[in-house]
């Protein structure tokens, strides 16, 4: 009896594993489509007591996991200066602008 419970648990334990690896197989084979449908987006984050607005180019799962591909540095403002708000303002729009012009067709054909 005790070798049937083994062997049923050693069995579920197997496919468990199997499910487990299946499951990142997949999510690392949907990046590629991901990648080439990844968008440019407005951003801000604080670091080090500065906000940096950014534009970033990010590739999204259908999970929500996301990577970012590229970026760029729009302003970095430094906390506590007198015309913060001004300048992350002015630099938000030029970053969203930036997004769409980035997403939009080529000019070029």
């Amino acid at each position: 009896m005790v070798l049937i419970d083994v062997v049923l648990l050693a069995g579920l334990v197997v496919l468990v594993v199997v499910a487990w690896q299946a499951f990142l197989g997949q999510t690392s084979r949907q990046w590629p489509a991901a990648e080439a449908a990844a968008r440019w987006e407005d951003a801000h984050e604080a670091v080090g007591g500065r906000t940096r607005v950014i534009v970033r180019k990010v590739a999204r799962l259908p999970s929500g996991e996301t990577r970012v591909l590229g970026e760029s540095v729009i302003d970095e403002i430094p906390d506590g200066v007198p015309d913060w708000h001004e300048r992350f303002s002015a630099a938000r729009q030029i970053a969203y602008d930036r997004a769409i012009d980035l997403n939009g067709p080529s000019l070029s054909g």
